[in-house]
């Protein structure tokens, strides 16, 4: 029995139908009146079987069972998260899996216990906050007992089917290993630095560099007050494209940095904005556009547009875009009552244009702007911030595997101290492996084995890229923070083990790679087919350890060292 309920000023409508084991319930919403602000739940009892802890877009949200009076739920809109959650049993399979098909406005997915009946109390509240005459959504409940993974991997394939919401295409750059500025030098960037980082990331691997925040400005200390203008600073960048050029003529691509939504008070066109401004950015001077205006997105686009012909780079690292909010105030000159609406156009528009001057370009946003509506026009979402974090990481990558279809998935930027023993750096890597790797750390200050791990790994990486990117994926153990995953594609899978030595070898294949990313220094293979494989041992430097054949369908178990991998071949 479902219960819906809205806002007084509306009328609401709402059907039901079942497909096999899901659920979809229809809303249609009328103004009674005039158009008004919408609230909209939808209530529903599920018994609480088979179903034991809670997935969410966000790892480190809550993750056990909570009861009504705690607080579990997903919250999210145009610019963070997305409309998904999932009870999981221990066992990896789905209990329940609910979605909404409204990635635009305020939605929250809650599910609490109810202790008198062990029952989830499970709502879906969408509050719309602008003024709307009409209101349409669909509900997805799933409790097909699959693995959780393919649930929410399903879910991401059912929001492409709805209008506006077909994901950006993603270049091949945006599949390939880069180098990022943003740890390693923060705003301390010169362009002799960054062609140095150049010139020996792209030996190793890299693609692309990503210059980060500090192109811009010679003022130090992570202010943003000078954001806004998007002129390479005088000091650091005097001739941006000849830098450009640099870096393409060492065979790399490039990316900037840039804020979407700042407009800081030390620019020149603060004076040419100031009155179509949301709101003020905490006390850094800085000021969030109203991107309901015409004239700010065409400012916006014309800005990036200008970057990609007059600079030649390759594409944007775009922030902050989740600063933008809903307001009730609406004045002559907007052409949409939605702040979302509008930077849905806004970002539209952006790849649109962008696309028209170069095909390929990159578009980067990062977490927790990762929801199907920003796969419109993004076509690389990143991991959280998680630095020197590699646990936080994987976690992250993970997560966002499930959700983003082809979307490239890239880690966030890893690093680690120069001092780290060569196998402690290397989960830096290892825990990343099922995403695009980003390495941001001083060539100068590593040392020799330290270069050696990282040659290894991207080599190791970019041999199997197809495999990790476009295999299928399975996720073992997720109530232990995943302590298997693999990808497999045609003849060939490759696997981490994360956590209790086990590699979970369900399906057979020519050729089985297996990295131990634990602090382990045995690898127990569960196989569930018989097979007879060769296998050569490597460390994280590359280096071979030994040479085994080993029976799979029975115990077998092989050493390998700490961040190593094994190589096995059907024999």
């Amino acid at each position: 029995m479902y219960t819906v309920e809205c806002s007084e000023n509306f009328t609401i409508n709402h059907t039901v139908k079942k497909e096999g084991e899901i659920t979809y319930i229809d809303l249609t919403a009328q103004a009674i009146d005039a158009p008004g602000k919408l609230t909209l739940a939808v209530k529903w009892n599920y018994p609480l079987i088979g179903a034991h802890l809670t997935w969410s877009p966000i790892p480190y949200a809550v993750r056990g069972v909570t009861p009504t009076w705690g607080v579990d739920k997903t919250e999210s809109n145009a610019m963070r998260s997305a409309p998904v959650r999932s009870y999981v049993a221990y066992d990896d399979t789905n209990g329940i899996t609910v979605a909404c098909s409204d990635a635009k406005n305020n939605v929250c997915i809650q599910m609490g216990l109810r202790e008198s009946c062990a029952c989830l109390a499970c709502g879906v509240f969408i509050r719309v906050d602008c003024h709307i005459a009409e209101y349409s959504a669909r509900i997805r409940i799933d409790e097909r007992r699959l693995p959780f993974s393919e649930c929410i991997e399903d879910v991401a394939k059912w929001w492409e089917t709805f209008d506006g919401y077909t994901p950006a295409p993603v270049p091949e750059a945006a599949r390939k290993p880069l180098y990022s500025t943003w740890y390693s030098y923060h705003q301390g960037i010169t362009p002799e630095a960054l062609l140095h980082e150049c010139e020996y990331f792209h030996e190793l691997g890299c693609d692309t560099i990503i210059v980060d925040d500090g192109w811009h400005t010679a003022v130090k200390g992570g202010v943003y007050s000078t954001c806004g203008d998007w002129i390479p600073s005088a000091e650091k960048f005097p001739d941006m494209r000849e830098f450009v050029n640099q870096v393409h003529e060492i065979g790399m691509k490039i990316m900037l940095w840039y804020t979407v939504p700042f407009m800081g008070e030390n620019t020149m066109c603060y004076e040419q904005f100031k009155d179509k401004m949301l709101k003020p950015y905490g006390n850094h001077r800085t000021w969030i556009l109203d991107p309901r205006y015409p004239e700010v997105r065409e400012y916006i686009i014309g800005k990036y547009r200008s970057a990609l012909t007059d600079w030649g780079i390759d594409g944007l690292k775009l922030d902050f875009i989740d600063s933008f909010a809903q307001s009730d105030i609406v004045r002559d000159g907007m052409d949409f009552v939605s702040v979302y609406d509008a930077v849905d156009r806004l970002m539209k528009d952006v790849l649109r244009e962008l696309r028209a001057v170069r095909p390929d370009v990159l578009i980067e946003f990062r977490q927790t702007y990762i929801g199907p509506l920003m796969r419109t026009f993004g076509n690389m979402f990143r991991s959280s911030d998680t630095p020197n974090d590699s646990f936080g990481n994987r976690l992250n990558v993970l997560h966002l595997r499930q959700m983003s279809g082809n979307t490239a998935v890239h880690s966030d930027m890893t690093m680690w101290h120069p001092e780290e023993s060569v196998e402690s750096a290397a989960f830096q890597l290892t825990s990343v492996l099922f995403s695009v790797p980003q390495i941001s750390v001083r060539e100068s200050g590593i040392p020799e084995e330290h270069k050696a791990m990282i040659k290894e790994y991207l080599s190791f990486w970019n041999r199997y890229r197809e495999v990790i990117l476009d295999g299928k994926m399975t996720y073992k153990n997720f109530a232990s923070n995943y302590t298997y995953v693999s990808a497999r594609l045609g003849n060939t899978q490759v696997g981490a083990v994360y956590g209790g030595r086990v590699a979970y070898l369900d399906v057979a294949t020519e050729e089985i790679v297996l990295v131990n990313a634990t602090m382990e220094k045995t690898m127990w293979l569960d196989a569930r087919f018989l097979g007879k494989y060769s296998c050569i041992v490597k460390d994280c430097m590359g280096r071979e350890c030994g040479r085994y054949d080993v029976v799979l369908g029975e115990p077998a178990r092989i050493p390998v060292p700490v961040n190593g991998y094994v190589y096995m071949m059907r024999k």
